[in-house]
């Protein structure tokens, strides 16, 4: 990490926790470095042969974009919250034109692929995600050359080493998963262009926001509908592998619909 981008981090903390919190913040740190935690391979590698596990801080994901300073960090989603915020989503699809089959799914900052894998099961017209660090890119496209070795319900399936306020939504029904990665201002960004990039087209930009700690920005954005929000438990074998020892994932479902 840059000496700006340091500089950056301990000044947002100062503003936003104060001395004593940031000198125990950067003291956790420091020992982190100093003594790493491993954590055990999670079941979904083991049973599919990839390589999704570990958590790893912002921090540590430097592309070289203005961006990185703004990453919160890699974990993977865990995939029974994925299949029930996914199925619950479904359900929403009906009593409107479209279905699973119409949608692009999109993960906005994909990582390693899990999620991508995941969304392959379903019938999705494509599978995109959407990362800005070469390495997580790199072992997402490892991951997918075993991933499509078998039979999914899509087979249309890409990742893009992106910025994820640059690249181009399509103009087909989109759901947008985002996992939480980025920090305040660049979630508002994102939101701002979302929002602009819907004035423009005839069809739904659907969002699943997992771990919704910034859901308080997306409440302030004109036209955007709250579907649904609520938790969804890990599984116990989750549970025993999970970083921040979470019993259940929160997430809100929304929809912005186009200009009428």
């Amino acid at each position: 990490m840059s000496a700006a981008n340091i500089i950056y981090h301990i000044r947002k903390l100062l503003t936003e926790t104060g001395p004593r919190q940031t000198s125990l913040t950067l003291g956790r740190h420091l020992y982190r470095r100093a003594f790493p935690v491993k954590f055990p391979v999670h079941p979904f590698d083991l049973q599919h042969g990839v390589d999704t596990s570990g958590l790893i801080g912002g921090r540590r994901l430097n592309s070289g974009n203005s961006h990185d300073r703004h990453i919160t960090a890699y974990w993977g989603t865990a995939p029974s919250a994925f299949g029930e915020v996914i199925s619950r989503w479904d359900k929403l699809l009906s009593g409107t034109p479209y279905s699973v089959r119409d949608y692009v799914f999109i993960d906005i900052g994909c990582g390693k692929g899990r999620a991508l894998m995941l969304a392959s099961d379903l019938p999705f017209r494509s599978v995109v995600g959407v990362e800005l660090n070469p390495a997580l890119v790199s072992t997402a496209h490892r991951n997918l050359t075993k991933w499509k070795a078998s039979v999914h319900a899509c087979d249309d399936i890409e990742v893009l080493n992106a910025d994820a306020l640059q690249f181009a939504l399509p103009d087909s029904p989109t759901l947008l998963y985002v996992f939480n990665p980025f920090d305040a201002h660049v979630t508002r960004l994102l939101l701002d262009r979302i929002q602009t990039v819907s004035l423009t087209r005839s069809t739904p930009i659907d969002i699943i926001y997992m771990t919704p700690e910034h859901a308080h920005l997306f409440a302030a954005l004109p036209n955007l509908q709250l579907l649904s929000k609520g938790r969804s438990p890990l599984t116990t074998e989750e549970k025993a592998v999970d970083a921040f020892q979470s019993q259940s994932l929160g997430y809100c479902i929304y929809r912005l619909s186009p200009p009428s």
